[in-house]
């Protein structure tokens, strides 16, 4: 049998043979382009709000996308990405059945922490952290969520462990969430720079949710605590009332003080009216003694004998009548006969 490829083989027979080769190039293409749009269409991905994806090279770092939709990078493995959300608020519970690293730590009462006078108290609670470096989240430490559960555990218990227990229990909560969460910051900063990075984390507080004695002696610290409330009432009840007292002392003092001022004042004004009397009475007696002194005598009279019992009698009368005056306001008589004698007044005797 011909060979169609020779000089001699039919015509059909080389058509048909080009017709079957060139459809089995075409398949062959279409199929590697299949596979390698198939292979492209691998590095397609899509990244919603306050998400990122670290996109490594070769196995290195060669950028950080943040640019939300659908984004594309070479398929694997020329290119590997990752995405990590960096918006939401994540939180780990410290000290409570399901918290920790792990997710199945048994905990029933609490992390028992001693405190600085060497007593034991149980707490659980809560740290809100969000990403702060989408690349040194994924890829700076092996475990990040187990590292920050033990580097906040262990910033909790350095603050608590610097303060009493009445410190840790009543006074000052919230000063242990503050100097946790700053002690927590540095030790993540330290992490970050042996790394040569910037800090995986932001941390944005720390919440005590309780803070407890342990359950065995929980009572006699209730006791404890529900003696000092009352000692603490007590004083503010009696700072209340000494402010009391003292505001009312004060405005007595005011009062008197000011009265005082007042009554003064008025003997001054008096004295002086007085004074400035004399003096006229002296000028008006420089000019006419005589009727100055008997004004003087008549004003006096007439300020005395209302309210004295006397007897008035004429001179060189036989027969004594007295005559009786009595109450204030009575009128006095004056005899002709005691009145014309050189001036001077009548006599006068008390009963």
């Amino acid at each position: 049998m011909a060979d169609p490829d020779e000089p001699g083989a039919p015509t059909d027979e080389k058509i048909r043979r080009s017709v079957v080769r060139t459809i089995t190039n075409g398949v062959v293409l279409l199929l590697a382009l299949a596979v390698l749009g198939g292979w492209l269409s691998t590095g397609f991905y899509r990244l919603a709000l306050g998400e990122e994806a670290i996109i490594l090279r070769l196995g290195e770092h060669h950028r950080t996308v943040r640019r939300e939709g659908l984004n594309w990078h070479w398929p694997e493995p020329i290119e590997y990405g990752t995405v990590v959300n960096v918006s939401g608020v994540r939180t780990e519970i410290f000290g409570r059945r399901g918290g920790g690293a792990s997710g199945d730590q048994p905990l029933e009462d609490g992390l028992f922490i001693q405190t600085a006078d060497k007593n034991i108290v149980s707490i659980i609670f809560d740290l809100q952290y969000t990403i702060d470096d989408a690349y040194a989240f994924a890829y700076s430490m092996a475990d990040p969520r187990a590292i920050l559960y033990e580097a906040a555990h262990a910033s909790v218990r350095k603050v608590i462990g610097g303060m009493t227990v009445d410190e840790v229990l009543t006074q000052r909560k919230a000063e242990i969430e503050v100097e946790a969460r700053k002690a927590l910051i540095e030790t993540l900063a330290d992490y970050a720079r042996n790394a040569d990075g910037p800090p995986a984390f932001a941390i944005d507080r720390i919440n005590l949710q309780e803070v407890q004695p342990p359950r065995a002696v929980r009572e006699a610290f209730q006791e404890v605590s529900s003696a000092g409330q009352d000692s603490e009432r007590s004083i503010s009840r009696a700072k209340g009332d000494a402010q009391v007292i003292l505001e009312r002392a004060r405005a007595e003092a005011t009062e008197l003080r000011e009265g005082s001022e007042a009554y003064k004042d008025a003997k001054i004004l008096g004295a002086q009216g007085e004074a400035t009397r004399f003096i006229a009475l002296h000028q008006e007696y420089a000019r006419a003694p005589e009727v100055t002194r008997r004004r003087l005598y008549l004003e006096t009279m007439e300020d005395v004998l209302p309210s004295v019992e006397m007897v008035i009698v004429e001179p060189d009368t036989v027969g004594l009548v007295p005559l009786l005056l009595r109450g204030a306001g009575a009128a006095v008589p004056v005899l002709p006969q005691a009145a014309d004698q050189e001036g001077s007044p009548p006599e006068e005797s008390a009963p």
